[in-house]
């Protein structure tokens, strides 16, 4: 009966009912979708920080640009292109500056080549070959000398005894007397020019050209060239009697090594991370057996590694096998893709031999475990691409500087070579930094996959909950003040005639109270499904699937790709929570109001409104 009577008093003033409904609803609309927006967005943000991973790369510009010429022996010319010109090396320390907030520190990393026997050998290259020749005519090499083949020390000619030989980019060549032998390493450079030594030459006849592969590129850790006398010398030799005796000799039969070493290198990546290598990073790159190597196992430089698909065929390798890596050399100034690219041919620019005219010694030679297999989709872009054969290692698992007497070639930082990784959406911070230090030609460039476009959009929309949420809790307890006063103010002759009646306190707050807590009761649960609702559409509609670009460069966009981003769905229990927390506080703020009428006695409350 409590319950019929006191809906029956709120009925006598439909319109104030209907209003308090009406606005309780709206309350509790604009607190359920705050609240359920606040939490897609936070929710969002925590699973999008697993996700998403911020790096950067570091490469030294070049300070201007010069011509450069070189002789063509074939168009009896200089010719000429324009090519940069670089200033001092600058080092990596210098991104060591205070406030640099790193998740993984820069380094310009080197790629390790390690030797392994198991790799087929195969029957050797014609794009570089060493050889022992002998000229067929006593003359100068400025055109395709015909040379006969005496001895192939590597290389393979597919059966033919003769070379064509020139001195292509020496606008000063030698002359090369018939009868003599002479031994040299050879390397393909187009078709046949000039005289064709009194015989038909078909014009697609290969031409070689004089390398200087005898000469050593070793480097020290400072990125100082050491010295080799063979650099100042010619870079091919007569043979005579008991010349492999002798020092010069040695070398030549190391150099003729090189090949040997070329097929059964592998280059081996150490990393302080996976995600700093753009092929990864880019998903060109995918693990399709195993795991990724763990932040822990990076930390503590555990003997694990990856290995593509391709080479875990040709060894027989699987997951949990151990791979022996006998690391010989350190190559800084290239990418593994630059040298190992799978495409075969051309020549290396760098050399297996040391300043001492020997191969290379192994440096590091440890067994490491197989934890992940990965398969090639893409194999990038340039030097950004992944090498014929690569393996990924963590940095720590190799001593610090071992190879220090190992750096076949250095360079300048790479955006290939030198990366690395700060906290997420903190581009501008670093780089307001940066710009402090006053370190001209570095280019720095940032890769988030869209990151800083995400966050910008979740930061707004956490805003406009923030904006519900505020909006919602004020409106709330204005309404609720509002017409609880008004409502308990209207019935103080209900309430004194109850008391005189014999009801008690508690009666009387009852009877006043549940048609009130009735009426916010139904505008709650209404307000809050409907904002529930609205949430749930509204991300349907915009939040589904997000297209977006992934690489920046100080924000400037590179390239893009598509990616898709799942949001949270609206959660039903937290607008339940919203809607029965607007209760609880009708509740209070009602029975404040009527405890308030209730310290009256019923004949004073009689008295007031005779008065009134």
């Amino acid at each position: 009966m409590t319950f019929y009577y006191s809906m029956k008093q709120m009925l006598r003033s439909p319109l104030k009912s209907f209003l308090f409904f009406f606005l309780i609803g709206i309350s509790a609309f604009f607190l359920a979708l705050g609240g359920n927006l606040w939490n897609m967005s936070r929710t969002g943000m925590q699973e999008f920080e697993k996700i998403f991973t911020t790096i950067g790369t570091v490469e030294q510009t070049a300070v201007g640009s010069r011509t450069v010429s070189y002789w063509d022996a074939g168009l009896k010319t200089y010719r000429y292109f324009k090519g940069p010109v670089y200033g001092d090396r600058i080092s990596e320390d210098v991104l060591d500056f205070e406030g640099a907030d790193y998740q993984l520190k820069p380094r310009q990393r080197p790629y390790f080549g390690a030797y392994v026997k198991e790799l087929y050998e195969g029957v050797g290259h014609d794009w570089m070959i060493t050889v022992e020749v002998t000229p067929e005519e006593t003359a100068v090499a400025d055109h395709s000398l015909k040379m006969r083949v005496l001895r192939v020390l590597e290389g393979n000619l597919n059966g033919s005894d003769v070379v064509y030989v020139c001195e292509h980019s020496n606008p000063d060549p030698d002359e090369f007397v018939a009868g003599k032998t002479y031994i040299m390493q050879l390397s393909q450079i187009g078709a046949v020019h000039g005289r064709p030594d009194g015989e038909a030459v078909d014009e697609f006849t290969t031409e070689y050209q004089i390398t200087d592969g005898i000469c050593s590129t070793q480097y020290t850790l400072d990125g100082e060239r050491v010295y080799d006398e063979a650099n100042e010398g010619p870079v091919y030799d007569e043979v005579t009697e008991g010349f492999y005796e002798t020092e010069r000799g040695q070398r030549w039969l190391a150099v003729s090594q090189e090949q040997d070493c070329y097929d059964h290198t592998i280059p081996v990546q150490p990393v302080d991370g996976t995600k700093l290598l753009m092929p990864f990073y880019r998903d060109e790159v995918v693990i399709s057996e195993g795991r990724d190597i763990t932040e822990e196992e990076y930390q503590s430089g555990k003997k694990v590694c990856l290995i593509p698909d391709t080479l875990a065929l040709l060894l027989r390798k699987s997951l949990g096998d151990k791979l022996t890596l006998p690391l010989y050399y350190a190559n800084y100034a290239q990418a593994p893709t630059d040298t190992f690219s799978g495409k075969g041919g051309g020549g290396l620019s760098f050399s297996f031999l040391n300043a001492q005219g020997e191969i290379y010694s192994v440096f590091n030679e440890q067994d490491y475990e197989i934890v992940g297999i990965y398969t090639i989709k893409d194999t990038g872009t340039g030097s950004y691409g992944i090498g014929r054969y690569e393996a990924v290692i963590p940095w720590n698992a190799v001593p610090e500087d071992s190879w220090k007497d190992n750096i076949a070639a250095f360079s300048r930082m790479r955006g290939a070579t030198t990366s690395f990784q700060i906290p997420n959406g903190t581009i501008q911070e670093f780089m307001d930094k940066w710009d402090r230090q006053g370190i001209e030609d570095l280019k720095i460039t940032f890769y988030d996959k869209g990151y800083s476009q995400l966050k910008e959009g979740i930061e707004n929309r956490m805003l406009m909950s923030w904006i519900f949420l505020v909006s919602g809790c004020v409106m709330s307890v204005m309404i609720l003040l509002f017409f609880a006063n008004l409502f308990i103010t209207g019935q103080q002759e209900r309430i004194a005639v109850e008391r005189l009646l014999g009801r008690t306190k508690r009666q009387c707050s009852r009877s006043i109270l549940t048609g009130i807590l009735v009426l916010a009761a139904a505008g709650s649960i209404l307000g809050s499904t409907a904002g529930w609702k609205a949430t749930e559409t509204a991300a349907k509609k915009a939040d589904t699937e997000v297209v977006f670009d992934t690489a920046y460069s100080n924000l400037i966009t590179e390239n893009t790709k598509e990616e898709k981003v799942y949001w949270p769905e609206p959660d039903p229990v937290l607008a339940a929570g919203t809607g029965g927390g607007l209760l609880v506080a009708a509740l209070l703020i009602s029975s404040c109001c009527m405890k308030e009428s209730l310290k009256k006695e019923p004949l004073q409350l009689l008295g007031s409104l005779e008065e009134q």
